[in-house]
């Protein structure tokens, strides 16, 4: 989600070549892993399910309960996605020139919690005091932990490049897996006993999250926390690698805007235009928002093996043919929602068969357009800026939310909800096309990419 969430769980995965370290020829046994791994594993899993599990509620909480509208409530999310993804800036460099990634990590997860419990209270004024506490919470945590997890690896198994990739598979099986359990269960949970009861579920996990990171601190890395600054030729060089990169990811926030809108549109559409009767149970509109991280679960590895097989077949895809695939499959779960919403003018409800198609389709797309898309950044970006490189992909997704703030209140406001998604997919198309552009450009580029 996983974003993959975007979270940065497939940085160092990239990394594995770094210089002066040494393969091993072993298979990596499943106990080899240092002792640390399994602190941020669990921890991990508990925070992207506190975090999930709270924004799986949050439009349908505003408007039942505080009265927003849904233009209003897309908005309002847009912003908290937009402030949770541009935080990490600020955490990197806390770590790296003040307080080091763990002492960073555990400070800001004590607002990240008490943001958990004042959200669901009842009250505007608590809302946005909570989601900011939230977005500072989250978005300063978000470049740090797989990061130190790298580095736990380094230090204590050194040269284990195989079982340090292998961790952060795992790692990224965690986040998904706290964020399906989540997605699927609070809806459930806030039907039967009502949102602050559920919205206690999310503080109760952070709480865990916390609790178990701190406990694994002897187990971590030993950092050196320096305040060095970069020299001019330092300087050119991150400017330069941003230019390129900016290059080619300028189309990329068009896709995060669609695939964020997961919480807002999407729900809401479900709400007034779905049939959410599936084998005698009602399935809460809110709820659909699970098939995202139970089909990236499924779709990652298989994606993987299917690159692969094509490559052994002679069509051995760039990583920015990979990332056009995904464009063009953006398009087609808009496409999805179009043909579905134009349906249901005529029909009044359509199967929610129709949404979770396009929650295929906009999966696979992320696979093709977040874990390439990092991985390449971080082939191109040197060792000393991957952190950055993190930060600076990281903002593509706020970049996303942000234009969600001016495009999501056109949703039943000033347009139908298949004028919406069809308006949408109209962009879409030209941002595919304008991403082809750029990646030829790019990969004529004299910059050497890993691809």
């Amino acid at each position: 989600m996983s974003q993959a969430n975007p979270d940065s769980s497939a940085v160092l995965v990239s990394d594995s070549s770094a210089a002066g370290e040494t393969r091993t020829a072993e298979r990596a046994s499943f106990w080899d892993h240092p002792i640390g791994f399994w602190f941020i594993f669990w921890g991990e899993l508990a925070e992207r399910a506190a975090f999930y599990g709270m924004r799986t509620l949050l439009a349908l909480y505003m408007k039942d309960r505080l009265g927003f509208s849904e233009a209003n409530a897309s908005v309002v999310i847009g912003y908290f996605g937009t402030a949770v993804y541009i935080l990490p800036f600020l955490g990197g460099y806390l770590a790296d020139h003040y307080f080091g990634k763990y002492r960073t990590i555990v400070a800001f997860s004590l607002p990240y919690i008490l943001g958990q419990v004042l959200v669901g209270i009842e009250s505007v004024p608590f809302l946005y005091t909570a989601l900011a506490l939230l977005a500072m919470g989250s978005g300063v945590i978000k470049p740090n932990i797989s990061p130190l997890m790298g580095m736990t690896y380094d230090q204590k198994r050194p040269g284990q490049t195989k079982l340090r990739s292998d961790a952060f598979a795992m790692f990224y099986f965690a986040i998904n897996v706290g964020s399906a359990a989540s997605t699927f269960a609070l809806p459930v949970v806030r039907n039967h006993y009502g949102y602050a009861v559920a919205f206690l579920f999310p503080a109760v996990l952070m709480a865990f999250a916390l609790a178990f990171f701190a406990v694994g601190k002897p187990f971590y890395a030993v950092e050196t926390v320096s305040k060095n600054r970069a020299t001019p030729e330092q300087r050119r060089e991150q400017w330069l690698l941003l230019a390129q990169l900016l290059g080619l990811f300028i189309m990329v926030p068009f896709f995060w805007s669609v695939f964020e809108q997961q919480p807002s549109t999407w729900t809401f559409f479900a709400a007034d235009h779905l049939d959410l009767h599936f084998c005698g149970w009602q399935i809460p509109p809110d709820q659909l928002q699970f098939l995202n991280p139970a089909f990236i679960l499924v779709l990652l590895p298989a994606m993987a093996v299917l690159w692969r097989v094509f490559a052994r077949l002679g069509l051995d895809f760039k990583a920015t043919d990979k990332m056009l695939i995904g464009f063009i499959l953006t398009v087609l779960s808009v496409v999805v929602m179009a043909v579905a919403a134009y349906r249901a003018e005529s029909l009044g409800k359509v199967s929610m068969m129709w949404e979770a198609g396009a929650y295929l389709l906009i999966t696979a797309a992320e696979v093709c357009i977040s874990v390439v898309g990092l991985e390449l950044a971080f082939a191109a970006a040197p060792a000393t800026m991957k952190s950055f490189i993190t930060a600076f992909w990281l903002a593509m997704v706020a970049l996303g939310d942000l234009l969600n703030t001016r495009i999501t209140p056109l949703y039943k406001e000033k347009l139908s909800p298949g004028d919406f998604f069809a308006l949408s997919a109209a962009l879409m198309i030209v941002v595919a096309a304008a991403f082809a552009l750029l990646a030829r450009r790019f990969n004529r580029s004299a910059v050497k990419l890993q691809q």
